[in-house]
Order: structure tokens, then C-alpha cells, then sequence
């Protein structure tokens, strides 16, 4: 009997599921020059991770098939209201540590990943205030900084738009909580079409 199944909402309707909400997020950045941080408060935009697997192309005879390769982090658009507070101050300080902008002089950069690179923690949150999982981005750095147009027909207000490149990520899901298990199978001791004989056995 073909199979069949029902057409209502299912368990999108249920009253205890919570869907995860884009406007729920705080985005801040630490261990900027020695430990300063620049705070949640002041970020309009930001997003999660995002990563490319490279396709490793597999020919043989007529036939052609596809295995993943290497993983990349793609990078990553933040944007700050750029307001007149002290809070603002370990951002520009991260910023010119990257590259000097504000001393065409001497236009230093840093040299050790300490000096340029930062964390960025992602958390996510409920309508009631309550951590729902956490991303953590390591060797933070922008690769573009774009401190906004000005017009006098507009009234908006300004902002710093940043592109940022990241190295490693971690995650964990707080609500619910769980724990990944990948699948990795391990290298057998032979190949299957391979004769006894040359799988370790008597060949007997």
C-alpha cells in the first residue's frame, strides 16, 4: 500500500516547540589587545557561521563521482552603531591594531595573532531571556572596514559595517541540551574485493 501521511501542520503546531528567532542574539567581542572587550549593546547586524566543503572530483573509465575535501569558514558581516561612547573605544583600539589608519606615520599592524586577532561570542536566545546555544569564533580579524556614506538628505543613523575572517568555531546547544556524535568509520583491515589472502586471512 502506497505510503500516506496527514496534511496538517503537524509538529510545527505543538505549543511547547520554540522557534529560533533572528532578532535574538547578542554578538560581542573578547581577549581584544590583553583582555578588553567591546560590548553587545551597540550591534545592528551580525550572523552565524557559514562553511565550504571543496568538492575532490573522482574519474575513472566512463564514470565520474564526487568526496569532500577540505572545509573553509567563509567570512563574516558584522555591522556597529557607531555611537559617541567610551564602550566604543577597545573597538577602534582592535581595528588599528589590524592596521594603523590613525597614524599615517608610522601605519603599524601587529605582528603576533595576539595583537590582531579577537573572539567573537554568538549566543541565541528565547523570548524569555533564556540561552539557547552558544557559537564561539577563535583568530577573529576583519578583512574590510567600512565606516559608512555620508548624506545630508538623511536622517539614519551612522554605522561601521565590518567583514571579519575567523579560524576555528565551536557550538553548543544549550536548549536542548545535546552532543554531537559524527559518524567516522575507521580503516578496515583490507579492502572488501580484495581475495582472503590478502585481508590478513589463511585464503583457506
Amino acid at each position: 500500500m502506497p505510503e500516506k501521511i496527514p496534511m496538517g501542520i503537524g509538529r510545527l503546531g505543538f505549543q511547547n516547540l520554540i522557534f529560533k528567532r533572528k532578532f535574538r542574539f547578542t554578538f560581542e567581542l573578547e581577549d581584544i589587545c590583553g583582555g578588553r572587550k567591546v560590548p553587545k549593546h551597540f550591534v545592528k547586524v551580525a550572523a552565524r557561521p557559514s562553511i565550504s566543503i571543496e568538492e575532490t572530483q573522482i574519474d575513472f573509465l566512463n564514470a565520474r563521482t564526487w568526496i569532500p575535501g577540505k572545509a573553509q569558514f567563509e567570512t563574516m558581516s558584522v555591522t556597529y552603531l557607531d555611537v559617541a561612547d567610551t564602550d566604543m573605544g577597545p573597538l577602534f583600539t582592535w581595528l588599528a591594531s589590524v592596521y594603523n589608519f590613525s597614524d599615517p606615520v608610522q601605519l603599524q599592524m601587529g605582528s603576533q595573532r595576539k595583537d590582531y586577532t579577537a573572539t567573537a561570542i554568538i549566543k541565541i536566545w528565547d523570548g524569555c531571556g533564556t540561552l539557547m546555544e552558544i557559537w564561539t569564533l577563535k583568530d577573529v580579524w576583519p578583512t574590510a572596514i567600512d565606516f559608512g556614506d555620508l548624506d545630508y538628505s538623511s536622517s539614519d543613523m551612522m554605522d561601521i559595517q565590518l567583514t571579519l575572517r575567523y579560524s576555528n568555531v565551536t557550538y553548543e546547544s544549550i536548549c536542548p541540551g545535546f552532543t554531537f556524535d559524527p559518524c567516522c568509520s575507521g580503516c578496515p583491515d583490507g579492502s572488501p574485493d580484495a581475495p582472503p589472502s590478502q585481508q590478513g586471512g589463511s585464503g583457506v
